[in-house]
């Protein structure tokens, strides 16, 4: 059934009469008449009954009006909505990233938000997940991407993206070095290490059971941690994508075994969820990533 065809029925149920049904609906009174009986046709039931009088509701047609009349305001709330968010959908939106654009699906989230809402201005930043979840806290980012666990109940609400896998890389001559070796036997090795506002690092620790004895140097950017370990300062922990990608190219060795795995989450602010800006990425996000089927987790 289509929308017309219940505002038809809507419309005669009022007016009792198609002449004023039609006049109302700034249409034919054939056309009229014809909406309503194809609703009938695919109803399987009369909806009114006819007479010199006008249009009387039958049994059924009184029973199906109010499901009609909730449909047609269900419809209308939508249209309102959309009205508003292309209207809302201007200014600024300032939108972090704690890993890769590629990895995050940037660009195609960019493209849905450009197309969907064309005012909407994205402004990105790139940085670290912990300083992410703190600048989304005081306001001074509107929502952004971050490693670990949904942050904890308060002011912030997460929707995880999905679970990605840590391994360790190491220089690309260390294969055997890297062969067998556990996690006790790594503590002692060098180690490009983290700051602490990196997620990495409790990960590691935990791992390794603490801190690495020999820490040769310390970043928060990922291409530095990836040319220190190509260059044979250490070891360090890498995106098992991102891994992979380097080592195919000679720049790393992995340590074989699995993995470490870690979520990543889309932060905003409790007090937004109603925020158009942030409802439209959230909608954009679900649309790139495919995650109709996820639940919002909420921190």
């Amino acid at each position: 059934m289509e929308l017309y065809q219940l505002r038809t029925f809507a419309a005669v149920a009022q007016a009792g009469h198609l002449t004023r049904a039609a006049e109302k609906l700034f249409i034919s009174q054939p056309a009229v008449s014809a909406h309503i009986k194809a609703l009938e046709e695919e109803l399987g039931v009369a909806l009114f009954t006819r007479s010199a009088r006008g249009m009387q509701l039958t049994r059924e047609g009184q029973a199906l009006l109010g499901q009609a009349e909730r449909m047609l305001a269900l419809a209308a709330e939508m249209q309102d909505s959309a009205r508003n968010l292309r209207r809302e959908l201007s200014g600024e939106l300032r939108l972090a990233l704690h890993t890769d654009a590629e990895f995050l699906r940037g660009l195609a989230l960019l493209d849905v938000l450009r197309a969907r809402h064309p005012k909407l201005q994205v402004h990105l930043r790139q940085s670290m997940s912990g300083d992410i979840i703190e600048d989304v806290r005081e306001g001074r980012l509107d929502c952004g991407f971050a490693y670990g666990n949904a942050p904890p109940e308060g002011e912030l609400s997460a929707f995880r993206v999905c679970r990605t896998e840590l391994c360790v890389v190491g220089p690309p001559d260390w294969e055997d070095r890297l062969a067998g070796a556990d996690w006790p036997q790594l503590v002692d090795e060098p180690w490009i290490w983290f700051t602490e506002s990196c997620p990495y690092r409790p990960l590691l620790s935990r791992c390794l059971g603490g801190a690495p004895t020999r820490v040769v140097a310390v970043t928060d950017y990922e291409g530095t941690l990836k040319s220190l370990v190509a260059s044979g300062a250490g070891l360090s922990l890498m995106r098992r994508d991102e891994a992979e990608r380097h080592a195919a190219c000679g720049e790393v060795c992995l340590r074989a075994g699995s993995g470490e795995a870690i979520d990543v989450y889309f932060i905003y602010r409790r007090n937004r969820e109603a925020d158009p800006a942030i409802l439209a990425v959230l909608s954009a996000l679900r649309s790139v990533w495919e995650l109709d089927g996820i639940s919002e987790t909420e921190g």
